[in-house]
């Protein structure tokens, strides 16, 4: 297996994580409301959603910044370009670049949450101001996600790598699902 490759297998993992963590979160958030407001409410359980929420939400910010870590000993997306050159895949390296331009200023707001809150808590600012300098929407987390991968499955098929990021949204149903048992079922 080449070192592009390896990357690419890393890069896959971490984009289905994103894409999971991000339908968990956002399950939570927006589609379970107010349907099971009473259900997340209930006092034996409701310290879970809070902290499954949070959780998911910070999670999304770690699995983006490592597909975007330019670190040279990091498994990113900058270290595939590098390696597909290397190995004479110019031509994928450039297409790479093309297909994430449209995402470059999420990328860039979702590092520097991630930098200043998420992995380390900057003293000389404020967690507040951090999200608004940087801030980002939901929809546009969403956008990042779905270009990212489809740009990695672009480069997954063009190398013949079988593994491939979902496009499905089997968390979101699956967290509506154990709402809906656990309202059925009580707590």
């Amino acid at each position: 297996m080449t070192t592009a490759l390896k990357i690419l297998d890393h890069l896959v993992e971490e984009a289905n994580a994103a894409r999971a963590y991000f339908q968990v979160w956002w399950a939570l958030r927006n589609l379970a409301l107010p349907q099971f407001y009473d259900t997340m409410n209930d006092s034996n359980i409701v310290q879970f959603f809070h902290a499954s929420n949070s959780g998911h939400y910070k999670l999304i910010f770690v699995a983006l910044g490592k597909i975007y870590d330019s670190d040279t000993r990091s498994a990113g997306i900058a270290e595939l370009k590098t390696k597909l050159r290397a190995e004479g895949r110019d031509d994928l390296a450039s297409k790479l670049e093309i297909d994430l331009i449209a995402v470059t200023s999420h990328v860039q707001r979702i590092l520097g949450i991630r930098n200043r809150t998420v992995l380390h808590n900057e003293q000389a600012i404020d967690r507040a101001k951090v999200y608004e300098i940087n801030g980002i929407k939901a929809n546009e987390i969403w956008e990042l996600i779905d270009v990212t991968s489809e740009a990695i499955n672009s480069v997954a098929r063009a190398l013949g790598y079988p593994f491939r990021v979902s496009a499905s949204r089997p968390y979101e149903t699956a967290t509506l699902a154990m709402l809906e048992q656990l309202r059925r079922g009580g707590v």
